[in-house]
């Protein structure tokens, strides 16, 4: 028999916030049996999930970190929101690497081959027309603060999307660690499943009326 681990095991294996962890075991993220408060994790089944995402025993400086309650928001303000017309997903995310000022041109280039790579693995097309395009396991050495550069798109481009739709708004996520990532994921996806942020983001809002939204949203989950 396989040793098992509570949450608080499970936590600290990961090197995540108790919190994040739970969230995790809510959208069946991890590998676990039952359910919160009660839920069981097998320790070489979590481990094998944790080194296949490039997660590590006992987390690190970025693991460990709390998050902010507008982490979303907070990574957009760090990065950039602007408008651009593209012929295809690859140069939607040329465009939207662009717009990161901060990286040098060496680091754009290994970006963009990364978040391709991971592209050509399988669409970031979430539906909703929003794609959400990054590296396939953040490394951090893009930056030691979760960003995100915002782009909406005219007109939309065909993205293979889950439902079909072409895309209006693309969100290319950088994130210091795995973890943060993970947590990034979750805010997009509350983003999604809100019917009237999904109207905003198909009107191509202003800068400030966007993160007042997300704001906003962050603070009534």
């Amino acid at each position: 028999m396989g040793e098992w681990l509570d949450l608080a095991g499970a936590v600290e294996l990961l090197g995540a916030p108790e919190e994040t962890v739970a969230r995790w075991v809510r959208q069946g993220l991890l590998p676990c049996r039952g359910s919160l408060p009660s839920v069981r994790f097998e320790r070489t089944a979590l481990l094998a999930w944790a080194r296949e995402r490039g997660l590590r025993r006992g987390g690190g400086s970025h693991a460990s970190a709390s998050y902010e309650d507008d982490l979303l928001a907070g990574a957009v303000a760090r990065g950039a929101v602007g408008r651009a017309s593209a012929s295809d997903s690859a140069a939607a995310i040329e465009a939207a690497l662009q717009q990161l000022g901060m990286l040098s041109e060496e680091a754009r280039v290994d970006l963009r081959d990364e978040v391709l790579r991971r592209e050509r693995m399988a669409s970031t097309g979430l539906g909703h027309g929003v794609a959400i395009p990054h590296p396939r396991r953040p490394p951090g050495r893009w930056g030691d603060e979760p960003t995100v550069s915002l782009l909406f798109l005219e007109p939309a481009v065909d993205w293979a999307a889950l439902d079909g739709e072409p895309v209006h708004t693309v969100l290319l996520l950088l994130s210091p660690s795995v973890p943060v990532h993970l947590e990034l994921l979750t805010r997009v996806s509350m983003v999604l499943h809100d019917p009237s942020t999904c109207e905003l983001l198909a009107q191509a809002p202003a800068r400030e009326d966007l993160l007042a939204r997300l704001r906003q949203l962050s603070r009534e989950s």
